[in-house]
């Protein structure tokens, strides 16, 4: 049990830390960039809200090749690989989102 819980979580943790850096780091880069054009006081929550779902496109490995695997481990290897593809997907949501939320507490919004 303790085994098949280490493989889970060491196939799920790359995702969500992906999607997580990518939504906290997207965010405060184009704050930065806003500042430096020269715009009016960025708002980091509504980049970061902006930017996760390409978080999640991201670290599942880009959309269309991920739907594309889904599809085929449907068809071939049935709902074992189904069931893990849309864990990584949740997944990286969540980590998207817990970034989202990350950002917007920092920005005190």
């Amino acid at each position: 049990m303790v085994h098949l819980a280490w493989r889970l979580a060491r196939g799920l943790t790359p995702p969500f830390c992906l999607a997580l850096g990518l939504t906290v780091g997207g965010a405060l880069l184009g704050g930065l960039g806003q500042w430096l054009v020269g715009n009016p006081a960025p708002d980091y929550a509504q980049l970061a809200w902006r930017i996760r779902i390409w978080a999640v496109a991201v670290a599942i490995g880009g959309a269309m090749t991920a739907l594309e695997n889904l599809e085929r481990e449907f068809l071939v290897r049935g709902s074992l690989g189904v069931l893990r593809d849309l864990a990584i997907v949740v997944v990286a949501y969540l980590g998207a989102l817990f970034g989202y939320w990350l950002v917007r507490a920092l920005a005190g919004a």
